[in-house]
């Protein structure tokens, strides 16, 4: 490809230098007509490319062939889809399939994905990322049903704050609260407020973690040969008939619904707040994300159904909703 756009820029040139000896050699004849004659080169032609070689300034690049391809096109977008694009992209931070989905759901405008992709590079609002080498996982497609098995996880914001999450593996669903510290006592009190949260919607029936110690003690009796006694988590999960399972060691892929999210709230935060990491704006920000990520976002694997739509269109569960109010 780099081979080819330096031979298309070669042949640029010398097309150029050869218009510029076609004006030397009718100055060293003092005749442009015994010139062109000479050449072989039509007047209309001569003249043509005479007039642009004054008005670029007598540069050789203004004898240069230019690229044929319009500038524009009948189907490119009006100024107000391009407008609505930028706005939706600067307020609510999505990607490409989720903006173009979001303008025809919400406004009636049908704009491709591709179509977003270019008013957002033309507008400067599209990022060039590193790709990074990734292993490929088989993706399970185990049908689940709601509560069947929950994920959970907790990340760090720069250690000012953690952020305790949870998903449904089958509905998307997802809960999350900011504390100031991470132990097992914030991941029980965080657990107490999950089961209020999700109750209305479903029951959970089994909660699946990493081997952190705010989860377990696997860890700390890593390299023991006793079992490890019970986290206060998991005593907690048992009084209430919840099952519980931790995947193995360096094996997040197994979490992946869960660490999903965690990687574009990574990316949004700094994009939708002050980027300070304060503990309320960080509250503020998890709060109203996990409203969006729940009502009003569209979700490429629920067939662009939020999570509740997604739920509400189960059988069984047509109006089951999840309490919100637990998030304040």
């Amino acid at each position: 490809m780099r081979n080819r756009v330096m031979q298309d820029k070669q042949r640029r040139i010398y097309g150029a230098r050869i218009r510029l000896g076609w004006f030397m050699e009718a100055k060293r004849l003092k005749s442009v007509t015994k010139a062109c004659a000479q050449l072989g080169v039509p007047r209309e032609t001569y003249y043509y490319w005479y007039r642009k070689w004054k008005i670029g300034g007598r540069t050789l690049k203004s004898l240069m062939d230019q690229p044929k391809t319009p500038k524009s096109h009948k189907n490119d977008p009006d100024e107000e889809t391009v407008s609505l694009v930028v706005q939706l992209r600067l307020g609510l931070v999505y990607g490409e399939d989720a903006l173009s989905f979001v303008c025809k759901r919400d406004y009636g405008v049908k704009v491709s994905s591709h179509g977003v992709h270019n008013i957002l590079s033309r507008a400067g609002l599209l990022e060039k990322r590193k790709k990074k080498a990734r292993r490929q996982y088989r993706v399970s497609d185990y049908p689940y049903k709601p509560g069947e098995v929950m994920q959970m996880d907790v990340k760090h914001w720069k250690h000012s704050a953690y952020q305790y999450d949870i998903t449904d593996c089958c509905t998307r669903i997802k809960f999350k609260m900011i504390f100031e510290d991470y132990n097992t006592y914030t991941t029980t009190k965080f657990l107490e407020k999950a089961i209020k949260f999700y109750a209305p919607a479903f029951d959970i029936e089994l909660i699946q973690t990493d081997n952190g110690s705010e989860f377990t003690n696997n860890q700390i009796y890593l390299d023991s040969k006793k079992e490890p006694p019970l986290s206060l988590p998991e005593k907690w999960l048992i009084r209430h008939n919840i099952g519980f399972r931790h995947i193995p060691p360096s094996s997040p892929h197994l979490n992946g619904r869960i660490e999903r999210p965690h990687g574009v709230d990574k990316w949004r935060y700094p994009r939708m707040t002050t980027g300070s990491h304060t503990v309320t704006e960080l509250r503020e920000f998890c709060e109203e994300d996990c409203l969006d990520y729940n009502t009003y976002r569209p979700h490429s694997k629920l067939y662009n159904l939020t999570p509740v739509e997604f739920l509400q269109s189960l059988e069984g569960y047509e109006h089951a909703c999840p309490d919100f109010s637990v998030l304040y």
